[in-house]
């Protein structure tokens, strides 16, 4: 792949050097990147990836994405974004050629739940002779492979290698659990989900969000943002209605040309339950 391609599918603001040049792999931390590579100069919660871009370029980097100016280096071209992890999410799904689109993938949001739900579609998916994979606050699993998971939702560049391996691997469908910190940061760019699930929201993470609607805005962003664009063709939207913030998104999402499927415990729902007993057993219905 050459530089000129990955160009073309973002808004730059700024290109200085070879365009035509070849491209041999994507990273956003200095210390592994390698000769010919892009490196993505993203803010972090400690660091600020602009500070390792001397480093990057000592390493060998054929080009640095920044959303700052930088200083020059010959041989490396300079492109100046408005917002790196934006651009990252969309070159890196380029780069492994976009496994999501060869899954069904399934994306689950909201404060509690997200890891039950995801383990719950992994065991529906087995049942019905499709490989699946998940990705979520447990581990990272696959083909009877797992890894620890450092993020519940790794980096866009990680989540597109990791998919790609799934692929590789034989696996159908993938569910994953998807934080409000990766909404905002842009995490799951460049993926194309086909359903997209809502639990609940309960007061959490107001030490990164302003308050409780700017919490709400960032988890409704799975469905007016990143499964809206999706290029999946049957699109829906899974909300638990029971939920006053479910309601909200429900009627928030009726504009939005989706497929909506309310649960919740109620008949006015779309899927409820019927004949639910609880035990030491576990769950029936």
């Amino acid at each position: 792949m050459r530089l000129k391609e990955f160009l073309m599918l973002a808004d730059v603001e700024e290109v200085n050097g070879d365009r035509n040049q070849e491209v041999s792999g994507l990273a956003y931390d200095s210390r592994k990147i390698g000769a010919g590579q892009i490196f993505f100069a993203i803010p972090g919660e400690k660091a600020d990836g602009h500070d390792f871009v001397s480093e990057a370029v000592k390493r060998g980097a054929a080009a640095i994405v920044c959303a700052r100016k930088a200083v020059e280096a010959e041989g490396v071209a300079f492109v100046r974004v408005k917002d790196v992890r934006r651009v990252m999410g969309q070159w890196s799904a380029h780069f492994y050629q976009r496994p999501s689109q060869k899954l069904k993938l399934v994306g689950v949001t909201g404060t509690n739940g997200k890891t039950t739900v995801t383990y719950l579609i992994e065991s529906m998916l087995r049942a019905a002779g499709i490989e699946p994979g998940v990705i979520g606050t447990i581990n990272y699993r696959y083909c009877g492979d797992e890894a620890p998971a450092p993020h519940t939702t790794p980096e866009s560049l990680d989540l597109q290698e990791l998919m790609d391996k799934m692929t590789r691997a034989g696996v159908k469908a993938v569910t994953m659990e998807v934080s409000s910190h990766a909404l905002v940061q842009e995490r799951v760019r460049g993926l194309d989900f086909d359903v997209g699930v809502f639990t609940n929201l309960s007061r959490d993470h107001l030490d990164y969000h302003r308050d409780m609607d700017d919490y709400f805005l960032a988890k409704s962003r799975l469905f007016t943002d990143y499964l809206k664009v999706s290029a999946k063709r049957n699109k829906a939207a899974v909300i638990y209605g029971d939920d006053p913030r479910g309601r909200d998104l429900i009627a928030k999402l009726g504009s939005e040309n989706l497929e909506v499927w309310s649960y919740g415990e109620g008949r006015q729902w779309d899927i409820y339950p019927l004949n639910v007993e609880r035990d030491v057993g576990g769950l029936r219905g």
